[in-house]
């Protein structure tokens, strides 16, 4: 009996070895998620908008993560890994809530960042430029904005995007360039009402 489209759970069928892990000695989860962990949950709730979300996905990633350890093998880098069923996590709650969770708690500075000691008016500019720019992507399509998230925020490169979203390099190219064109419509109507600077 074939499984029908979409109906295994996320991060099913990707395989990876994690360094240090062998057969009698699986990955330590606890280094993995010190490691990745509040950086996929900066990605997961760029994609998400919803910080409540971002962090149970997350936790999702690392119980599979968990749960495989014993049998994971390599065919694609760690970081490509987590991405992918973060990804796939993201697509499934979408699909599975009627309704998508309203933008909120959006794009905070996350706890692993520097802050700058540029000061308070600084950083209050910052704060609004970042509200200025989660409110663009969050109007973006998801597709968009998976793109667009993982290009121009976390600085991946086209193959590696290719590779964890399952889509063409052409595809993603192509995405970016409509995400492009649509933040920077979105943020010059939000500059002609006042809303970006």
């Amino acid at each position: 009996m074939g499984d029908a489209p979409g109906s295994r759970p996320p991060g099913e069928g990707h395989v990876v070895r994690f360094p240090g892990a062998t057969p009698g000695r699986p990955v330590d989860i606890g280094r993995l998620y010190d490691e990745h962990g509040a950086y996929l949950c900066r990605v997961v709730q760029r994609l998400t908008g919803s910080r409540e979300a971002s962090e149970d996905i997350v936790q999702e990633v690392f119980l599979l993560a968990y749960h495989r350890r014993q049998e994971l093998e390599d065919r694609q880098g760690i970081r490509t890994w987590l991405y992918r069923v973060a990804v796939n996590h993201v697509r499934h709650r979408r699909r599975s809530f009627s309704r998508y969770q309203g933008m909120k708690d959006r794009f905070q500075q996350h706890p692993d960042q520097e802050r700058r000691p540029d000061g308070p008016d600084a950083e209050a500019e910052r704060a609004e430029q970042g509200r200025e720019v989660a409110a663009c992507v969050s109007k973006l399509s998801d597709k968009l904005r998976e793109v667009f998230v993982l290009y121009e925020l976390e600085e991946l490169e086209g193959n590696e995007i290719s590779e964890i979203l399952e889509i063409p390099i052409n595809t993603v190219w192509s995405r970016l360039r409509l995400a492009r064109a649509a933040f920077r419509e979105e943020w010059a109507r939000r500059a002609r009402i006042g809303g970006a600077s």
